[in-house]
């Protein structure tokens, strides 16, 4: 079993009664020597820390990749950790270039306040001046959370409710915003002033020389709330805006363009899959005996009778293409090992998309995919 450095030292001034910092999931991860939360990569992780008898709080698989996590004993009654019998615990030396985390400068410093996350609470609905906010109790449901969303982590444009209309039309107008929270520091919401809500104030010949006087109530979601609670109040009002759980600030705004964008991200990988394997039935239709699908089949004597191509996974395409008797009968004028090995990468990229990682695939496997569609796309185009 492998263990970063890193995260053996933390085990240690754990047990030694110290605390240690916040890292984000991301740098968790870099110790890992790792880019995404991919099915077998979350098992290391999680068999390294359960081994020191560490968890995560919050759980690193359920929030925003660059959100802050606290390492903690699992049993805080029980502070002595011993490392186990033959983990490999690797210095830093020995990673890649770039992959050293900052958790050794942090392990030298306490943290003077306390980290222990407090309990979750249960939902409420809280209403104060210019705020509906929904606070939506925490779930085992694995749905998308709201607060895991980039947008919902990143730095807020405000105004002041006593700041000039024209300083908030010019700030809406710089950065392309559709609306703008009212603030008072990073927890206090004003409310919210939006281009509808400017247009309404002056179409019933209202004052509007301030920001204060065109404001509207701010509709507010906790960073906990699954997603698809929080799109039927981004749908009606456009946005809204994300309260960190723990304490309590405005982390972000998540608007219906930011809908449109994730939707985008999560569904390009299922549709460009759903080509690429509709392409290789189509490729070896009419060209496969029984004999092969009874070739297949010998292989995995537990698993059922294939009738069809239909029938198979995609790695079972792969060893049909890989078969010299079905390849001859292809007659494609193109190099088998190239091809396999393509569609072997893509075999690979859809464990992991089939198993649901948190986090978006990479530029690489995406254009893996892309390309992978385009190649297939041409041997359709070329079949006779």
């Amino acid at each position: 079993m492998w263990i970063p450095k890193e995260i053996g030292r933390m085990s240690t001034r754990l047990k030694d009664g110290h605390r240690v910092n916040r890292i984000t999931v991301r740098e968790l991860l870099r110790m890992f020597k790792a880019e995404r939360r991919g099915l077998n990569k979350v098992h290391d992780i999680r068999t390294a820390l359960e081994s020191l008898g560490l968890v995560t709080d919050p759980d690193f698989e359920s929030v925003w990749i660059d959100g802050k996590i606290l390492i903690r004993l699992k049993d805080a009654t029980n502070p002595v950790v011993a490392i186990p019998v033959g983990a490999e615990i690797v210095d830093e030396d020995e990673l890649d270039d770039g992959q050293a985390s900052s958790a050794e400068e942090q392990e030298e410093v306490d943290s003077p306040q306390l980290d222990s996350p407090d309990e979750p609470e249960p939902a409420i609905v809280v209403a104060s001046e210019g705020v509906v906010e929904t606070v939506l109790s925490e779930s085992a449901d694995p749905t998308f959370r709201i607060g895991s969303l980039p947008a919902a982590n990143k730095p807020l444009t405000t105004v002041g409710q006593d700041d000039t209309l024209k300083k908030a039309v010019t700030k809406m107008l710089q950065f392309d915003y559709s609306q703008l929270p009212i603030m008072h520091g990073e927890r206090e919401v004003k409310g919210m002033i939006s281009w509808k809500s400017i247009a309404s104030r002056y179409s019933l010949g209202g004052e509007c020389s301030k920001v204060q006087n065109c404001r509207e109530d701010a509709q507010v979601v906790d960073g906990n709330g699954t997603l698809f609670d929080a799109i039927p109040t981004i749908v009606k009002h456009g946005y809204v805006l994300v309260r960190d759980p723990q304490d309590r600030r405005i982390t972000g705004v998540v608007t219906a363009s930011d809908l449109s964008l994730q939707f985008q991200q999560l569904a390009e990988p299922f549709l460009l899959l759903r080509e690429i394997e509709l392409h290789i039935r189509q490729l070896l239709h009419n060209k496969v005996a029984p004999e092969d699908l009874d070739w297949l089949g010998s292989a995995d004597t537990t698993a059922l009778k294939q009738q069809s191509i239909s029938d198979l996974s995609f790695g079972g395409y792969i060893r049909l293409l890989q078969r010299p008797q079905v390849w001859v009968r292809l007659s494609l004028n193109i190099d088998q090992a190239s091809l396999t090995a393509q569609l072997e990468e893509v075999r690979q990229i859809r464990n992991d998309v089939m198993h649901f990682d948190p986090d978006p695939m990479t530029a690489k496997q995406l254009d893996v995919l892309k390309n992978a569609s385009k190649f297939m796309q041409q041997l359709y185009e070329l079949l006779p």
